[in-house]
Protein backbone atom coordinates (compact mmCIF):
# COMPACT_ATOMS: atom_id res chain seq x y z
CA UNK A 1 0.00 0.00 0.00
CA UNK A 2 1.72 3.28 -1.05
CA UNK A 3 -1.71 5.49 -1.60
CA UNK A 4 -4.46 6.59 0.37
CA UNK A 5 -6.79 4.42 1.74
CA UNK A 6 -9.37 6.75 0.95
CA UNK A 7 -10.15 9.90 -1.00
CA UNK A 8 -8.11 12.13 1.25
CA UNK A 9 -10.36 15.08 1.86
CA UNK A 10 -9.15 16.10 4.84
CA UNK A 11 -12.14 14.13 7.14
CA UNK A 12 -11.82 11.26 9.49
CA UNK A 13 -12.44 8.11 7.64
CA UNK A 14 -12.81 4.93 10.23
CA UNK A 15 -11.04 1.84 9.42
CA UNK A 16 -12.09 -1.65 10.44
CA UNK A 17 -9.96 -4.66 12.12
CA UNK A 18 -9.82 -5.95 8.66
CA UNK A 19 -8.42 -2.59 7.62
CA UNK A 20 -5.60 -2.85 10.38
CA UNK A 21 -4.72 -6.22 9.66
CA UNK A 22 -4.31 -5.63 6.18
CA UNK A 23 -2.15 -2.51 6.99
CA UNK A 24 -0.44 -4.78 9.23
CA UNK A 25 0.45 -6.99 6.61
CA UNK A 26 1.70 -4.48 4.24
CA UNK A 27 3.91 -3.15 6.84
CA UNK A 28 5.60 -6.71 7.50
CA UNK A 29 5.56 -7.44 3.61
CA UNK A 30 7.87 -3.79 3.38
CA UNK A 31 10.11 -4.50 6.10
CA UNK A 32 11.06 -7.98 4.32
CA UNK A 33 11.54 -6.08 1.26
CA UNK A 34 13.88 -3.51 2.93
CA UNK A 35 15.79 -6.24 4.60
CA UNK A 36 16.28 -8.14 1.34
CA UNK A 37 17.87 -4.90 -0.47
CA UNK A 38 19.98 -4.00 2.38
CA UNK A 39 21.35 -7.38 2.11
CA UNK A 40 21.92 -7.17 -1.10
CA UNK A 41 23.73 -3.86 -1.69
CA UNK A 42 25.58 -5.24 1.73
CA UNK A 43 26.90 -7.95 -0.35
CA UNK A 44 27.92 -5.59 -3.37
CA UNK A 45 25.30 -5.85 -5.82
CA UNK A 46 24.00 -3.32 -8.29
CA UNK A 47 21.81 -2.49 -11.33
CA UNK A 48 24.29 -1.62 -13.27
CA UNK A 49 25.06 -5.08 -15.11
CA UNK A 50 21.26 -5.76 -15.13
CA UNK A 51 20.18 -3.12 -17.17
CA UNK A 52 21.23 -2.18 -20.93
CA UNK A 53 20.33 1.28 -20.72
CA UNK A 54 22.52 3.83 -18.25
CA UNK A 55 19.78 5.79 -17.22
CA UNK A 56 17.67 3.22 -15.61
CA UNK A 57 20.25 1.16 -14.24
CA UNK A 58 21.11 5.07 -12.27
CA UNK A 59 17.14 5.84 -11.72
CA UNK A 60 16.86 1.82 -9.83
CA UNK A 61 20.14 2.88 -7.97
CA UNK A 62 19.68 6.23 -6.82
CA UNK A 63 16.14 6.24 -6.44
CA UNK A 64 15.10 2.37 -5.34
CA UNK A 65 18.26 1.11 -3.94
CA UNK A 66 19.63 3.84 -2.23
CA UNK A 67 16.48 4.47 -0.31
CA UNK A 68 15.70 0.96 0.47
CA UNK A 69 19.73 0.18 1.95
CA UNK A 70 19.47 0.58 5.51
CA UNK A 71 22.98 2.11 6.28
CA UNK A 72 23.31 5.22 3.59
CA UNK A 73 24.55 8.57 4.64
CA UNK A 74 22.43 10.88 3.52
CA UNK A 75 22.57 14.94 4.06
CA UNK A 76 19.50 17.16 5.04
CA UNK A 77 18.74 20.24 6.50
CA UNK A 78 19.05 19.00 9.77
CA UNK A 79 22.43 17.09 9.47
CA UNK A 80 23.74 13.99 8.05
CA UNK A 81 21.73 10.87 8.69
CA UNK A 82 22.71 7.24 8.65
CA UNK A 83 18.97 6.46 7.41
CA UNK A 84 16.60 3.24 7.72
CA UNK A 85 15.22 1.45 5.14
CA UNK A 86 12.99 3.76 3.50
CA UNK A 87 9.30 2.34 3.70
CA UNK A 88 6.25 4.13 1.15
CA UNK A 89 4.41 5.49 3.98
CA UNK A 90 4.55 8.17 7.14
CA UNK A 91 2.34 7.45 10.44
CA UNK A 92 1.44 8.72 13.36
CA UNK A 93 -0.30 7.03 15.88
CA UNK A 94 -2.45 9.01 19.04
CA UNK A 95 -5.11 6.58 21.80
CA UNK A 96 -7.65 9.30 21.30
CA UNK A 97 -9.20 12.23 18.83
CA UNK A 98 -6.94 15.56 20.07
CA UNK A 99 -8.18 18.92 18.42
CA UNK A 100 -4.34 19.61 17.95
CA UNK A 101 -1.43 17.38 16.92
CA UNK A 102 1.28 19.62 17.43
CA UNK A 103 5.14 19.33 19.36
CA UNK A 104 4.81 19.40 23.31
CA UNK A 105 6.66 23.06 23.06
CA UNK A 106 4.69 24.73 20.94
CA UNK A 107 1.38 23.24 23.24
CA UNK A 108 3.66 24.48 25.98
CA UNK A 109 3.64 28.02 24.30
CA UNK A 110 0.04 28.64 24.25
CA UNK A 111 0.21 29.68 27.74
CA UNK A 112 1.85 32.37 27.25
CA UNK A 113 0.57 36.14 25.62
CA UNK A 114 2.47 37.50 23.53
CA UNK A 115 5.67 36.83 21.38
CA UNK A 116 8.60 38.07 23.47
CA UNK A 117 7.42 35.38 26.38
CA UNK A 118 7.10 32.57 23.81
CA UNK A 119 10.63 33.60 22.97
CA UNK A 120 11.86 33.42 26.25
CA UNK A 121 9.98 30.40 27.17
CA UNK A 122 11.78 28.87 23.84
CA UNK A 123 14.75 30.05 24.82
CA UNK A 124 14.67 28.35 28.39
CA UNK A 125 13.53 24.73 26.35
CA UNK A 126 16.90 25.38 24.07
CA UNK A 127 19.00 25.68 27.10
CA UNK A 128 17.19 22.56 28.39
CA UNK A 129 18.11 20.63 25.37
CA UNK A 130 21.75 22.38 25.41
CA UNK A 131 22.35 20.68 29.15
CA UNK A 132 20.77 17.78 27.59
CA UNK A 133 23.59 17.73 24.99
CA UNK A 134 26.06 18.39 27.20
CA UNK A 135 25.25 15.60 29.17
CA UNK A 136 24.97 12.85 26.07
CA UNK A 137 28.75 14.40 25.19
CA UNK A 138 30.39 12.89 28.63
CA UNK A 139 29.86 9.97 27.35
CA UNK A 140 32.76 8.33 25.14
CA UNK A 141 29.86 6.44 22.66
CA UNK A 142 28.71 10.05 22.00
CA UNK A 143 31.53 11.98 21.89
CA UNK A 144 33.45 9.98 19.53
CA UNK A 145 30.50 9.01 16.96
CA UNK A 146 31.57 10.06 14.00
CA UNK A 147 29.51 8.10 11.48
CA UNK A 148 26.80 10.62 11.41
CA UNK A 149 25.33 13.97 13.32
CA UNK A 150 24.48 13.25 16.53
CA UNK A 151 20.43 15.08 16.64
CA UNK A 152 20.58 15.95 19.73
CA UNK A 153 16.89 17.86 19.64
CA UNK A 154 15.07 14.90 18.12
CA UNK A 155 16.56 12.79 20.83
CA UNK A 156 15.87 15.04 23.30
CA UNK A 157 12.31 14.78 22.72
CA UNK A 158 12.61 10.76 22.44
CA UNK A 159 13.47 11.42 25.99
CA UNK A 160 10.52 13.80 26.59
CA UNK A 161 12.20 17.05 26.67
CA UNK A 162 10.20 19.74 25.23
CA UNK A 163 11.39 20.73 21.61
CA UNK A 164 9.58 21.78 18.60
CA UNK A 165 10.19 18.32 17.01
CA UNK A 166 6.85 16.00 16.29
CA UNK A 167 7.40 12.37 16.30
CA UNK A 168 6.56 10.16 13.29
CA UNK A 169 7.13 6.19 12.16
CA UNK A 170 7.20 4.85 9.02
CA UNK A 171 6.12 1.41 10.67
CA UNK A 172 2.64 0.82 11.24
CA UNK A 173 3.16 -1.24 14.37
CA UNK A 174 4.73 1.64 15.95
CA UNK A 175 2.12 3.90 15.12
CA UNK A 176 -0.48 1.42 15.99
CA UNK A 177 0.69 0.90 19.97
CA UNK A 178 1.15 4.47 20.35
CA UNK A 179 -3.24 4.50 19.10
CA UNK A 180 -3.88 1.72 21.67
CA UNK A 181 -1.72 1.90 24.64
CA UNK A 182 -0.82 4.51 27.11
CA UNK A 183 2.41 5.26 29.64
CA UNK A 184 1.79 5.38 33.42
CA UNK A 185 3.97 4.93 36.48
CA UNK A 186 7.27 4.28 33.86
CA UNK A 187 5.62 1.27 32.05
CA UNK A 188 3.58 0.90 28.89
CA UNK A 189 0.08 -0.52 29.48
CA UNK A 190 -3.10 -1.71 27.29
CA UNK A 191 -5.81 0.23 27.07
CA UNK A 192 -8.73 -0.89 29.06
CA UNK A 193 -12.81 -0.74 28.35
CA UNK A 194 -13.08 1.64 31.11
CA UNK A 195 -10.42 4.44 30.00
CA UNK A 196 -11.99 4.22 26.14
CA UNK A 197 -15.38 4.70 27.20
CA UNK A 198 -14.92 8.17 29.23
CA UNK A 199 -15.86 10.26 26.40
CA UNK A 200 -16.96 10.24 22.30
CA UNK A 201 -12.89 11.48 21.34
CA UNK A 202 -11.21 8.38 23.95
CA UNK A 203 -13.77 5.98 22.38
CA UNK A 204 -11.60 5.88 18.95
CA UNK A 205 -7.65 5.68 18.73
CA UNK A 206 -6.23 7.80 15.25
CA UNK A 207 -3.80 6.77 12.99
CA UNK A 208 -2.49 10.40 10.53
CA UNK A 209 -1.21 8.37 7.17
CA UNK A 210 0.96 10.37 4.61
CA UNK A 211 2.58 7.90 1.53
CA UNK A 212 6.27 8.90 1.40
CA UNK A 213 5.48 9.98 -2.47
CA UNK A 214 3.17 12.94 -1.00
CA UNK A 215 5.91 14.20 0.81
CA UNK A 216 8.98 13.58 -1.80
CA UNK A 217 6.60 16.25 -3.63
CA UNK A 218 6.34 18.58 -0.60
CA UNK A 219 10.01 18.63 -0.32
CA UNK A 220 9.95 19.37 -3.83
CA UNK A 221 8.49 22.56 -3.59
CA UNK A 222 9.84 23.49 0.00
CA UNK A 223 13.27 22.72 -0.38
CA UNK A 224 14.87 26.16 -2.19
CA UNK A 225 13.82 27.65 1.11
CA UNK A 226 17.03 26.40 2.34
CA UNK A 227 19.28 27.11 -0.09
CA UNK A 228 22.00 29.81 0.80
CA UNK A 229 21.80 30.61 -2.93
CA UNK A 230 18.53 32.46 -2.36
CA UNK A 231 18.70 33.53 1.39
CA UNK A 232 22.02 35.09 2.14
CA UNK A 233 23.28 37.64 0.33
CA UNK A 234 27.44 38.21 -0.07
CA UNK A 235 28.46 42.30 0.31
CA UNK A 236 32.24 43.58 1.10
CA UNK A 237 33.66 45.30 3.55
CA UNK A 238 35.76 48.73 2.88
CA UNK A 239 39.15 45.76 3.36
CA UNK A 240 37.50 43.68 0.83
CA UNK A 241 36.68 41.08 3.01
CA UNK A 242 33.11 39.47 2.56
CA UNK A 243 30.22 40.32 4.79
CA UNK A 244 26.97 37.80 4.41
CA UNK A 245 23.69 38.68 5.57
CA UNK A 246 20.47 36.91 5.23
CA UNK A 247 17.51 38.31 3.12
CA UNK A 248 15.07 37.54 6.36
CA UNK A 249 12.55 39.98 4.98
CA UNK A 250 12.35 38.66 1.10
CA UNK A 251 8.12 38.17 1.08
CA UNK A 252 8.93 34.72 -1.01
CA UNK A 253 10.20 33.00 2.48
CA UNK A 254 8.25 34.45 4.56
CA UNK A 255 5.86 31.51 6.21
CA UNK A 256 8.25 29.01 7.16
CA UNK A 257 7.93 25.40 5.29
CA UNK A 258 5.20 22.73 5.22
CA UNK A 259 5.01 20.29 7.17
CA UNK A 260 8.04 18.35 6.04
CA UNK A 261 8.82 14.73 7.61
CA UNK A 262 12.66 14.59 8.25
CA UNK A 263 14.78 10.80 9.02
CA UNK A 264 16.40 10.31 12.01
CA UNK A 265 18.19 7.02 11.16
CA UNK A 266 20.33 5.45 12.93
CA UNK A 267 21.85 7.60 16.62
CA UNK A 268 24.32 6.59 19.08
CA UNK A 269 21.18 5.53 21.25
CA UNK A 270 18.57 2.59 20.04
CA UNK A 271 14.85 4.62 20.42
CA UNK A 272 15.22 6.32 17.36
CA UNK A 273 16.02 3.29 15.49
CA UNK A 274 13.70 1.21 17.25
CA UNK A 275 10.84 2.79 16.74
CA UNK A 276 11.66 3.95 12.62
CA UNK A 277 11.96 7.32 13.51
CA UNK A 278 10.81 10.36 11.62
CA UNK A 279 10.07 13.79 12.86
CA UNK A 280 8.42 16.57 11.78
CA UNK A 281 10.23 20.53 12.76
CA UNK A 282 7.18 22.86 13.41
CA UNK A 283 8.59 26.20 14.87
CA UNK A 284 5.15 27.22 14.49
CA UNK A 285 1.87 25.09 15.08
CA UNK A 286 0.82 23.37 11.69
CA UNK A 287 -1.09 20.60 13.15
CA UNK A 288 -1.61 17.31 11.07
CA UNK A 289 -5.74 18.08 11.77
CA UNK A 290 -4.84 20.87 9.08
CA UNK A 291 -2.32 19.43 6.69
CA UNK A 292 -4.34 17.71 3.75
CA UNK A 293 -1.65 15.40 3.11
CA UNK A 294 -2.32 13.50 5.75
CA UNK A 295 -5.31 10.98 5.78
CA UNK A 296 -7.02 10.57 9.32
CA UNK A 297 -7.80 7.17 9.94
CA UNK A 298 -10.37 6.63 13.32
CA UNK A 299 -10.77 3.34 14.61
CA UNK A 300 -12.63 2.13 17.44
CA UNK A 301 -11.02 0.95 20.62
CA UNK A 302 -11.47 -2.08 21.98
CA UNK A 303 -9.21 -4.06 24.40
CA UNK A 304 -8.38 -7.36 22.00
CA UNK A 305 -6.67 -4.92 19.94
CA UNK A 306 -4.79 -3.14 22.59
CA UNK A 307 -3.65 -6.14 23.75
CA UNK A 308 -2.94 -7.80 20.79
CA UNK A 309 -0.69 -4.88 19.63
CA UNK A 310 0.96 -4.56 23.12
CA UNK A 311 1.71 -8.36 23.43
CA UNK A 312 3.54 -7.95 19.45
CA UNK A 313 5.26 -5.31 21.10
CA UNK A 314 6.64 -6.92 24.01
CA UNK A 315 5.11 -4.39 26.05
CA UNK A 316 6.90 -1.80 24.44
CA UNK A 317 10.60 -3.28 24.65
CA UNK A 318 10.54 -3.44 20.46
CA UNK A 319 10.52 0.28 20.72
CA UNK A 320 11.52 1.85 23.97
CA UNK A 321 14.50 -0.87 24.48
CA UNK A 322 16.71 -1.23 27.84
CA UNK A 323 19.68 0.81 26.69
CA UNK A 324 22.27 2.83 28.40
CA UNK A 325 20.37 6.09 28.92
CA UNK A 326 17.63 4.36 31.31
CA UNK A 327 20.23 4.23 33.84
CA UNK A 328 20.27 8.17 34.06
CA UNK A 329 16.48 8.53 33.52
CA UNK A 330 16.42 10.39 36.51
CA UNK A 331 18.77 13.24 35.79
CA UNK A 332 17.58 13.63 32.12
CA UNK A 333 14.26 14.51 34.20
CA UNK A 334 15.61 16.90 36.08
CA UNK A 335 17.21 18.44 33.32
CA UNK A 336 14.09 19.08 31.27
CA UNK A 337 12.99 20.80 34.22
CA UNK A 338 15.74 23.10 34.79
CA UNK A 339 15.70 26.71 35.62
CA UNK A 340 19.44 27.20 36.24
CA UNK A 341 21.35 27.20 33.65
CA UNK A 342 25.13 27.38 32.01
CA UNK A 343 26.35 30.75 29.98
CA UNK A 344 27.45 28.43 27.44
CA UNK A 345 24.05 27.19 27.29
CA UNK A 346 22.44 30.88 27.17
CA UNK A 347 24.93 31.25 24.08
CA UNK A 348 23.29 27.93 22.09
CA UNK A 349 19.78 29.34 22.98
CA UNK A 350 20.39 33.08 22.16
CA UNK A 351 22.43 31.79 18.77
CA UNK A 352 19.01 30.03 17.38
CA UNK A 353 16.39 32.91 18.95
CA UNK A 354 14.70 34.48 16.25
CA UNK A 355 13.52 37.56 18.49
CA UNK A 356 17.00 38.35 20.09
CA UNK A 357 20.33 38.92 17.77
CA UNK A 358 23.80 38.09 19.19
CA UNK A 359 24.37 41.86 19.84
CA UNK A 360 21.90 42.33 22.20
CA UNK A 361 23.23 39.76 24.62
CA UNK A 362 23.62 41.89 27.40
CA UNK A 363 19.87 42.62 27.01
CA UNK A 364 18.53 39.35 26.31
CA UNK A 365 20.16 38.09 29.94
CA UNK A 366 17.89 40.75 31.68
CA UNK A 367 14.49 40.18 30.39
CA UNK A 368 15.86 36.15 31.00
CA UNK A 369 16.09 37.67 34.65
CA UNK A 370 12.99 39.00 34.90
CA UNK A 371 10.87 35.86 33.25
CA UNK A 372 8.62 34.11 35.30
CA UNK A 373 9.20 30.28 34.25
CA UNK A 374 6.81 28.21 36.59
CA UNK A 375 6.73 29.93 39.11
CA UNK A 376 10.88 30.42 39.20
CA UNK A 377 13.43 32.82 38.65
CA UNK A 378 15.89 32.24 35.50
CA UNK A 379 19.40 31.60 36.63
CA UNK A 380 22.69 31.96 33.96
CA UNK A 381 25.53 30.58 35.53
CA UNK A 382 29.22 29.83 34.89
CA UNK A 383 28.52 25.75 34.88
CA UNK A 384 25.94 23.52 34.92
CA UNK A 385 23.75 23.06 37.78
CA UNK A 386 23.32 19.17 37.61
CA UNK A 387 26.02 16.49 37.97
CA UNK A 388 27.00 13.05 36.87
CA UNK A 389 28.76 11.17 38.71
CA UNK A 390 32.10 8.87 37.73
CA UNK A 391 30.52 6.06 38.39
CA UNK A 392 27.54 6.75 36.75
CA UNK A 393 29.94 7.47 33.48
CA UNK A 394 31.76 4.44 33.70
CA UNK A 395 28.83 2.57 33.76
CA UNK A 396 27.31 3.94 30.92
CA UNK A 397 30.30 4.23 29.28
CA UNK A 398 31.36 -0.06 29.99
CA UNK A 399 27.79 0.10 28.45
CA UNK A 400 28.98 0.74 25.01
CA UNK A 401 32.59 -0.19 25.39
CA UNK A 402 32.04 -2.51 22.76
CA UNK A 403 29.26 -1.01 20.29
CA UNK A 404 29.78 -1.53 16.74
CA UNK A 405 27.35 0.54 14.67
CA UNK A 406 27.64 -2.26 12.22
CA UNK A 407 27.03 -5.62 14.47
CA UNK A 408 24.56 -4.12 16.67
CA UNK A 409 22.47 -2.39 13.88
CA UNK A 410 22.89 -5.27 11.45
CA UNK A 411 24.29 -2.54 8.58
CA UNK A 412 27.30 -1.64 6.59
CA UNK A 413 27.62 2.49 6.21
CA UNK A 414 28.33 3.63 3.07
CA UNK A 415 27.45 6.41 1.14
CA UNK A 416 27.89 8.14 -2.94
CA UNK A 417 29.56 11.30 -3.31
CA UNK A 418 28.72 14.17 -4.68
CA UNK A 419 30.99 16.56 -6.62
CA UNK A 420 30.10 19.36 -6.14
CA UNK A 421 27.88 18.57 -3.18
CA UNK A 422 25.83 21.71 -3.61
CA UNK A 423 24.69 24.99 -2.22
CA UNK A 424 24.94 25.52 1.74
CA UNK A 425 21.56 24.32 3.57
CA UNK A 426 20.25 26.86 5.99
CA UNK A 427 18.75 24.02 9.03
CA UNK A 428 15.01 23.96 9.62
CA UNK A 429 14.44 26.07 12.81
CA UNK A 430 16.75 28.90 11.00
CA UNK A 431 13.47 29.28 8.22
CA UNK A 432 11.36 32.41 9.44
CA UNK A 433 7.69 32.61 9.43
CA UNK A 434 7.67 36.53 9.96
CA UNK A 435 9.10 39.27 8.95
CA UNK A 436 9.26 40.51 13.29
CA UNK A 437 12.38 37.97 13.42
CA UNK A 438 15.80 40.23 13.88
CA UNK A 439 17.97 37.57 15.07
CA UNK A 440 17.64 35.81 12.32
CA UNK A 441 20.48 37.79 10.50
CA UNK A 442 23.04 35.82 12.32
CA UNK A 443 22.26 32.17 10.84
CA UNK A 444 24.61 30.83 8.65
CA UNK A 445 24.21 27.97 6.45
CA UNK A 446 26.58 25.14 6.77
CA UNK A 447 28.76 23.62 4.21
CA UNK A 448 27.93 20.01 2.87
CA UNK A 449 30.27 17.24 3.63
CA UNK A 450 29.98 15.56 -0.02
CA UNK A 451 27.82 12.62 0.43
CA UNK A 452 24.69 12.28 -1.27
CA UNK A 453 22.41 15.05 -0.14
CA UNK A 454 18.63 16.66 -0.86
CA UNK A 455 19.87 18.62 -3.71
CA UNK A 456 21.09 15.27 -5.55
CA UNK A 457 18.11 13.13 -4.59
CA UNK A 458 15.80 16.03 -5.91
CA UNK A 459 17.98 16.71 -9.27
CA UNK A 460 17.51 12.39 -9.88
CA UNK A 461 13.46 12.49 -9.22
CA UNK A 462 13.09 15.49 -11.37
CA UNK A 463 15.17 13.60 -14.57
CA UNK A 464 13.26 10.46 -14.10
CA UNK A 465 10.02 12.49 -14.44
CA UNK A 466 11.38 14.80 -17.48
CA UNK A 467 12.31 11.24 -18.82
CA UNK A 468 9.75 8.70 -18.24
CA UNK A 469 6.26 11.24 -17.38
CA UNK A 470 3.83 12.05 -20.22
CA UNK A 471 3.99 15.13 -21.34
CA UNK A 472 0.48 16.55 -19.40
CA UNK A 473 2.55 15.41 -16.22
CA UNK A 474 5.37 17.33 -16.94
Amino acid sequence: MAEYLFTNDNKFHDITLDDIKSLHKDNLKEEREGREITASSNRGENYWDQYEDFNTAMYKEYLYRDPKTAGMRIEYPHGVVIQQSRRRNFYRGENQIYPSSVPTLLRRLREYDNTKQRELYRMAADMRVYEFRKLLNCFDHVKYWDRSDVLYEPLAQHYGLETCWLDITSDFDVALFFAACYYKDGKWHPLTKDQTEENEHTKYGMIYHMPSSRMSLRWNTEMEKFSDCSNEVVEYNEDGSPHRYRLYKHPEYLGGVGNLIYPLGFQPFMRCHMQDGYGIYMREEKPLQQDPLFEKLRFKHSEELSKWIFDYMRGGELIYPHEGLSKIDYLIKEIAGLTVFSYEAFLYALKRNHLFALKEEAFCLRELENFDLNGKKIVIQDHSPWKLSSGKRKLINGHYEYFSIEDTYGILVKERKVIPPGARMFAPWMIMESENEPGVIDFRARDLTGCTNLWTIDYMNLLHMAEYAEMPDI
